[in-house]
């Protein structure tokens, strides 16, 4: 195959990608991620809204003035 046929050869591959990829096809695309997008929020929400944490279990004293209260 010479180097002619060889570019036009890409240059055709290039128009038919071009002609298959029409803004219905981008648009579907577009709304597969975006759907994909709101399960991970979805999947997320629910995480956090089920997720048992636990509270802490450290003990915390605090010596508080007695001038910060007032007689």
């Amino acid at each position: 195959m010479s180097q002619a046929a060889q570019t036009q050869t890409v240059i055709q591959r290039r128009r038919s990608f071009h002609r298959n990829t029409t803004p219905i096809a981008m648009s579907r695309v577009i709304s597969i991620l975006f759907v994909l997008f709101l399960f991970v929020i979805g999947g997320g929400m629910a995480f956090l809204a089920s997720w048992d944490m636990p509270a802490p279990s450290k003990t915390v004293e605090k010596v508080i003035p007695d001038e910060r209260f007032p007689r």
